[in-house]
């Protein structure tokens, strides 16, 4: 008898989420084609007014796929767009330094991916936070507001040459 993968669906999420960060994509980039050979002084360029920094997309993702992580763990989260977290000032980012900002981008990645792996697709369908979203949303979503920054830092990236 043919049995069903139960975690079929959330194995091409998991397959999804490493190749943003580093793997092949279609649209043919990712993070780390993006980020790895960049210098602290690149991280931190502003181009153009009112352009985010490379380090301030970076953090900004990190912030919430951190916050998407202690959901998974069930632990609270108070993250709003407003939170001062969301978009921290790039001055403050500097005191952290670039590779720090990037190791922590790695790191909650992998935490990310570890959480899922251990997950069925059951999971997706479940709610979170009693709102009425269900998981599958939350994760799709995490993906294209990664995918949407990383097109961010292309251009940022281009405004530099």
């Amino acid at each position: 008898m043919f049995m069903k993968d139960k975690s079929k669906d959330m194995s091409h999420i998991v397959k999804t989420q490493r190749n943003v960060i580093g793997g092949e994509n279609w649209y043919g980039e990712n993070f780390k084609n993006k980020i790895d050979g960049l210098t602290e002084a690149q991280a931190f360029e502003r181009p153009v007014a009112r352009v985010h920094t490379v380090a301030e997309l970076i953090s900004h993702i990190t912030v919430w796929r951190d916050s998407i992580i202690g959901k998974l763990k069930g632990q609270p989260t108070g993250l709003t767009m407003e939170s001062p977290e969301n978009w921290k000032d790039n001055e403050l980012l500097k005191q952290e330094g670039w590779e720090r900002l990037k190791r922590e981008f790695y790191e909650s990645a992998e935490t990310l991916v570890g959480l899922l792996e251990k997950r069925e697709d059951a999971f997706l369908e479940e709610t979170y936070n009693g709102n009425g979203h269900d998981w599958r949303r939350l994760l799709e979503g995490l993906i294209q507001h990664d995918i949407y920054h990383l097109g961010q830092i292309a251009i940022t990236l281009k405004l530099m040459e």
